[in-house]
């Protein structure tokens, strides 16, 4: 009898899904498939890659990815079809396919068409915790003076440390075979800010001179900063709004970067990865999760400081105003110089 019932639940199975009105993923890969064919067949080939890329992304098949890289390919994106054709020739050999020659074919031929961007360190070394980026990439210290090969377009470069200077350097990439080195320079340590001189200090004698004489209250000399309390308070009140700000932004790409993880444990939950998994996505999920901690990383921190700078602006105006006043004067009829006299 139990059987019967597991037997029974197990024919049933098919039954309910194919009653569901849910599409399934592999009929809307089809269609994306079917929709990157017709795009392409019209010659709008830049229409059509993203629909044979989510067409396979829905359904991993060893024919939409290879119409994904044939795409790429025409679209004139060479180091992205290459690295496609790649994941084709893997694909294939764990599945047994027929293809896998044509796809090493495909991977062979565009070797020689490929662009490279090569970072060099400099002759003395990077600080041990310097960061390199190849647009928004993260590139480790054993990547550098590797050819990394890149689409047609603009690219950006930089290194940086806590302490120093960055190093910022763009370049355009056009044509195929093109090989661009960027050398990174001795990264240099930031200037820290100078002090404002100190108001005091010697006595110029011509004042002392002048100071003897009575001096009406009206006429008292105000400290500087005094007549405008209030610009200083707004000041800190706009840094330190900054500062919240930046804060709730920089949260916001700290939970992009938990959902990209998440969505990366979910295709990979162990390593190596199971077979079948979409490569390219793990690797593109990853590569956003560190850019997303990147973000929130920079901007958490700059939110702090503006929080506190504008704390101690708007604080600071405050106390300067109740702590500055000026003193009764003293008679100047005994001959002592009459002044001002500050506490704080």
């Amino acid at each position: 009898m139990a059987a019967f019932v597991v037997l029974q639940s197990t024919l049933m199975e098919p039954l309910a899904s194919a009653q569901s009105s849910e599409p399934s993923a592999h009929t809307v890969a089809v269609d994306m498939f079917d929709a990157g064919d017709a795009l392409m067949k019209s010659g709008r080939i830049h229409e059509a890659c993203p629909k044979y890329a989510e067409s396979y992304r829905l359904d991993p098949r060893v024919g939409a990815l290879l119409h994904w890289a044939d795409c790429l390919e025409q679209d004139g994106k060479l180091a992205s079809a290459y690295a496609a054709f790649r994941d084709a020739v893997e694909l294939t050999e764990r599945s047994a396919d027929l293809r896998r020659d044509f796809a090493v074919a495909r991977v062979r031929s565009l070797e020689p068409r490929l662009s490279r961007i090569i970072i060099d360190a400099p002759k003395d070394g990077l600080p041990p915790d310097a960061t390199i980026q190849l647009d928004s990439l993260r590139i480790v210290a054993s990547g550098l003076g590797v050819g990394i090969a890149v689409d047609p377009g603009e690219h950006s470069v930089r290194a940086s440390a806590p302490g120093f200077a960055p190093f910022t350097s763009s370049l355009v990439v056009s044509g195929e075979g093109q090989i661009e080195t960027v050398a990174i320079p001795t990264l240099e340590r930031s200037v820290p800010a100078v002090s404002a001189p100190s108001a005091a200090g010697p006595v110029d004698q011509s004042a002392r001179s002048t100071a003897a004489k009575p001096i009406r209250p009206d006429l008292a000399p105000k400290p500087a900063g005094e007549g405008s309390p209030n610009g200083q308070r707004w000041l800190g009140a706009g840094v330190g709004g900054t500062g919240v700000v930046a804060l709730g932004v920089g949260a916001y790409f700290f939970s992009k970067m938990l959902g990209a993880l998440d969505q990366r444990n979910e295709l990979c939950p162990h390593d190596p990865c199971p077979e079948n998994t979409d490569q390219r996505r793990v690797r593109s999920l990853e590569s956003e999760a560190r850019t997303a901690e990147a973000w929130g990383l920079g901007l958490s921190i700059g939110g702090v400081i503006a929080v506190v700078a504008g704390t101690v602006l708007y604080l600071g105006s405050a106390r300067d105003r109740a702590a500055q006043r000026v003193l009764p004067l003293r008679s100047a009829s005994s001959g002592v110089m009459q002044g001002l006299e500050w506490r704080f």
